[in-house]
């Protein structure tokens, strides 16, 4: 009888020892967690740049809505000087606008997506 009183207590440290494992992991994982919300909530500025000339725009993103398709979207939601007029910003077809977005989704410092532009294209915005 007394091999199993034995079998039994060492079983039971075992199991406090396992579930003191898990406990730590599972905070890790938690900790983790509201970490990476935190960092997907941080807000995204988008800013057309000109030269010297740097407009923030309208539009707040998260980091989680941060997509080419979304930003567009919020784009073509600011009123243009002709009504009716689709926005037309000739760095929004190029590589290296995935590019930025790409790296502002991976670098949790970066927090403006800047959009180079010419006179011409920030005029065609009602932006005052």
């Amino acid at each position: 009888m007394s091999f199993f009183n034995f079998l039994g207590s060492v079983a039971s440290i075992l199991g406090a020892i396992f579930a003191l494992m898990a406990w730590i992991k599972a905070s890790k994982i938690e900790q983790e967690l509201q970490t990476e919300k935190a960092r997907q909530s941080k807000k995204i500025t988008v800013a057309l740049h000109n030269g010297d000339t740097k407009i923030d725009l309208p539009i707040e993103l998260t980091r989680a809505e941060l997509t080419r398709a979304e930003v567009l979207g919020r784009i073509g939601m600011i009123p243009m000087q002709e009504s009716g007029k689709r926005f037309q910003l000739k760095y929004t077809n190029t590589s290296e606008f995935l590019k930025q977005i790409g790296n502002i989704m991976r670098n949790p410092e970066e927090d403006i997506l800047t959009i180079p532009c010419n006179k011409d294209e920030i005029k065609q915005f009602n932006l005052y």
